[in-house]
């Protein structure tokens, strides 16, 4: 009992403190490892009743109704979606159980998505917020896209932006890429519970070096990859399935990369690089991550180091050795 008491405590204090938010579901896992199914139901349910308590009391003052609505459904959207990804992820869903836990986790993205899409419809059909929303967003965009700030800088904004502005791009941001955010979000929080579980001698964990995609991904990459190209050169349009295939590339684009840095890892093992290089490598490629332009070797280099493995099995002597 007191296992589940501190869980549920330490889930209701991440899930209000900014980022911390994202890892809310962290103790849950735990308790999982050390406790088993029965507690992190119960746990559970009593979190997001404790939720559901707090988005009520946090939104006490508002006035009307239909944004008070609309403000709780955000505040709920994140915590409901992230506890349907952890329990995809220990394996507890009848119908995907014995699958690998990185499938579990596509799964567990389409399932987001699709309880996610009529929570959206709602939000857009909900005037006041939608007003209070574009209200917000057009007095940003006003700091940097006004005729005062008529500066070089300021076209350049209004040109990448486009007629819709702000607005605009950020739906457009969200459309291609909230699942493949969500999926981003899962896997670090799974991996840092798993962490959690190895230090407490509760799990095994798999090390990033033996990481390897599924071969049969190998086609929807390339052909994920193809259309965003299409769509990016404004060749021919995508219509409803852009967003399917902008967050199912991206999301493979990541997997991709993350077996690029498992084989840039093998490869630092069998050339018996020293420890202080390694990290000093991947914190470069961490740094040039973030430099616009330059960041395309990283982005593009690693998944094609990762693909490459398809073809030519550069951990295969590692491993023999």
């Amino acid at each position: 009992m007191r296992d589940a008491v501190i869980a549920v405590a330490l889930a209701a204090i991440f899930s209000q403190f900014g980022l911390l938010m994202f890892f809310f579901t962290v103790p849950l896992y735990t308790l999982y490892y050390r406790k088993g199914f029965s507690d992190l139901l119960i746990s559970s349910g009593a979190v997001m009743l404790l939720l559901l308590i707090l988005a009520f009391w946090k939104t006490r003052l508002v006035a009307d109704a239909d944004l008070r609505r609309a403000l709780i459904v955000i505040e709920m959207i994140i915590p409901v979606l992230l506890m349907l990804g952890l329990f995809f992820v220990i394996d507890v869903i009848p119908v995907i159980s014995g699958y690998r836990r990185l499938v579990r986790m596509l799964f567990a993205t389409m399932a987001a998505m699709l309880v996610f899409v009529p929570v959206y419809l709602f939000l857009k059909e909900n005037q006041v917020f939608a007003d209070a929303v574009t209200a917000q967003l057009n007095a940003v965009a006003g700091v940097f896209t006004s005729e005062e700030a008529g500066t070089y800088d300021t076209e350049v904004l209004r040109s990448y932006l486009g007629e819709e502005g702000l607005i605009g791009y950020m739906k457009n941001f969200y459309r291609r890429s909230a699942g493949a955010i969500y999926f981003l979000i899962l896997l670090i929080t799974s991996r840092a519970a798993d962490l959690v579980g190895f230090r407490f001698g509760r799990r095994d964990i798999q090390r990033l070096v033996n990481f390897k995609v599924p071969e049969n991904l190998l086609w929807p990459m390339l052909l994920a990859a193809v259309a965003i190209l299409v769509e990016v050169f404004e060749l021919a349009g995508l219509g409803f399935i852009s967003p399917i295939v902008w967050n199912a590339g991206l999301i493979l684009l990541f997997l991709y990369g993350l077996q690029g840095l498992a084989i840039l890892r093998s490869l630092f093992i069998r050339f018996h690089v020293p420890n202080g290089l390694r990290l000093m490598t991947e914190f470069i490629l961490i740094m040039i991550l973030v430099m616009p332009g330059i960041n395309l070797i990283v982005i593009i280099g690693l998944p094609v180091l990762g693909i490459s493995e398809t073809w030519i099995n550069l951990r295969k002597s590692i491993r023999s050795t």
